[in-house]
């Protein structure tokens, strides 16, 4: 049976973003023994299944309508304007009507978003939302999604937190880091509020040694980063674990059962 998490209120004491990375990774080695590995997981999610997919496709077609969707290479634009064009003219070619195009465009902002035609705002904001978003690691770039595949261990869908299982969990991807590097690197491709296990070789995920989940949360009892520690069947983070963080800490460490 698994032991309630402890949970370490860390705040903004030792920085937000990258200025903790360096802290963060020796944090998590600190938890491993020699013969330990350390997984991170990278979770894939169902876009259909979204429950927030429709509320966020509304908002996406306000925003791209409003001219501040991030979309450096226009690739976006250039969708749009295929959307566009099919509506308003959809037996021209577009490859010879760029200029028409970019008329259309310029109209459609220049519109106001409560005069346009609402299946072609749904048609626009289902584009900009699915070019827009990071559901699946497919959807990472190159560099990351080789970071990932190239460290996997497994793939499956076991869900360690203490929440109910989201609907739209697609997947679970647990991939191996082994050095303080190696962490700051999936930091910074992946995500810092990162979720992690430590466990022996060759064992599965859920009968790992440590679970840890860092966050940041905001309330009456603490505010700012946290990092819960659930220990596996055999707790011995006070005994081994501990130490090593108060050396590593010296005055910033807070621990709450």
């Amino acid at each position: 049976m698994k032991s309630l998490p402890y949970l370490l209120e860390l705040g903004y004491e030792l920085g937000f973003g990258p200025s903790v990375y360096d802290t963060m990774a020796e944090l998590i080695l600190a938890f491993r023994e020699p013969d330990q590995n350390i997984l991170f997981l990278y979770t894939d999610w169902d876009r259909k299944l979204d429950p927030h997919r429709d509320e966020m496709i509304q908002n996406d077609v306000k925003y791209f309508h409003a001219d501040v969707i991030y979309d450096p290479e226009q690739a976006i634009s250039r969708r749009v304007k295929e959307i566009l064009l099919h509506h308003y003219a959809p037996k021209l070619d577009p490859n010879d009507n760029q200029t028409y195009m970019d008329e259309l465009l310029t109209q459609f902002r220049e519109a106001a978003y409560e005069e346009l035609n609402e299946e072609l705002l749904l048609k626009i904001g289902t584009a900009v939302h699915d070019m827009n978003s990071v559901y699946t690691l497919k959807d990472q770039n190159e560099t990351t999604q080789v970071f990932v595949n190239s460290r996997l261990m497994f793939t499956n869908s076991t869900w360690l937190l203490t929440y109910d299982r989201p609907v739209n969990l697609k997947n679970i991807l647990w991939y191996k880091v082994s050095t303080k590097e190696e962490i700051i690197q999936s930091f910074e491709l992946t995500d810092w509020w990162f979720k992690c296990v430590i466990l022996n070789a060759d064992t599965p995920v859920e009968e790992y040694s440590f679970f840890l989940n860092y966050t940041e949360e905001h309330g009456d009892d603490h505010d700012g980063m946290v990092l819960y520690i659930t220990p596996g069947s055999n707790d011995y983070f006070k005994e081994d674990v501990l130490p090593r963080l108060q050396n590593l800490l010296v005055d910033k460490l807070e621990i709450v059962r």
